[in-house]
């Protein structure tokens, strides 16, 4: 079965909550391009994409780490909408598909193939978004570099193959 599903932002804010996920036993924040990093406050950041041949070495993009982002208010506004970092602009699509995050969304059920319409904005940022990273990771690429994760609940690195 498939749904047709228009993407209008109900404010639920969702999608400025919760913001700490873990997956494959490591958890992650809300990307943020060196740029964005300033938006915050620094000790709400942490790396999160390191490169190195036997240790990490050249941070390349970081991370929120904190559940709730300082800039949603109690009406579910966000407080620097004009700058919001990429990742929020692109919300709730996701590389292809949308965020079971997002209210809109989240009745899905398992299995069902769900065609979302969104606005050009937020399938050019996270083209935008995707576009940073990839260029990032090869900018400082050379023969022998892996990439290292920083895994939020242990404050380590983790070996990460696949990074993108």
């Amino acid at each position: 079965m498939t749904e047709i599903v228009v993407f209008e932002c109900k404010k639920c804010g969702n999608c400025c909550r919760n913001l700490l996920e873990s997956f494959t036993g490591v958890t992650k924040g809300l990307v943020l391009t060196i740029k964005e990093i300033k938006l915050f406050p620094s000790g709400m950041i942490s790396p999160k994409i390191a490169i190195g041949k036997r240790k990490p070495k050249k941070i390349i993009n970081y991370q929120l780490n904190v559940n709730v982002c300082p800039h949603i208010n109690e009406r579910n506004e966000c407080k620097i909408y004009d700058k919001r970092p990429l990742m929020c602009k692109a919300f709730p699509y996701e590389s292809g598909t949308f965020s079971v995050k997002c209210s809109v969304f989240s009745h899905m059920k398992t299995g069902v193939i769900c065609n979302a319409e969104f606005s050009v904005t937020e399938i050019e940022a996270s083209e935008k978004l995707n576009k940073h990273i990839w260029n990032r990771f090869h900018k400082y690429f050379r023969k022998g570099i892996k990439a290292w994760e920083c895994d939020l609940a242990t404050k380590k690195w983790i070996l990460n193959d696949h990074p993108l």
